[in-house]
Formats: structure tokens, sequence, C-alpha cells
């Protein structure tokens, strides 16, 4: 996949503050690359669920809790229109992170 087309979604991580002069490292980055969606979390994890709203309508056009042990994840989007904005959410436990992206 050519990496020039490749574009970070930058996703707003809410997480319960343990210790205050503790550095957390980001749960999840996530990128887009024309109507593909690919999920990297920072350790393999299960329990996940994740979202993706358009934006415009409010309509969900992908939903999906992970149960197993997930380092990667691709989700394709290419029924989509071209253009859509749209609200990922993706969700564990532990932590909650929102991002916006348009789909090319």
């Amino acid at each position: 996949m050519p990496s020039d087309t490749r574009r970070q979604i930058k996703m707003k991580v809410r997480q319960p503050i343990e210790h205050r002069s503790t550095n957390h490292l980001d749960p999840v980055r996530v990128y887009v690359s024309n109507s593909l969606l690919e999920i990297e979390f920072e350790h393999p994890t299960k329990n996940v669920t994740i979202t993706i709203i358009n934006s415009k309508t409010g309509k969900t056009i992908y939903h999906e809790r992970i149960i197993s042990l997930e380092k990667f994840r691709q989700i394709a989007l290419f029924e989509e229109d071209k253009n859509t904005e749209c609200t990922l959410e993706i969700s564990s436990s532990s932590w909650f992170t929102t991002g916006v992206f348009t789909i090319d």
C-alpha cells in the first residue's frame, strides 16, 4: 500500500488517571487510506468495541466487538460514499477514544 495516501487520524483518548506522574501512551493509532481503515493497538487488546458513525446522518455504518486478542484490525469501507465524514469510537473497559475522518 503506498504510504503517500495513508493519513493518521488524531484520536482523543479518555482514560482514568491512576498516577499523575505516569505517562500513558495512546492505546491505539488509527490510519485511513482511501476507504481502508487501519487500527493498531499499542498492546494486544481484547474486549474492544469499534463503532463508525456517519457524522452527517448519525447512522452507524460499522459496529464490532472484538473478543479475542488483537494487535491490528483493518476495516474496509468501500461501500460508503466518497467524502463521507465519519466519527470513529473505540472503547475498552479502561479507555475510550474518538476521532473524525473522511473517506477518500
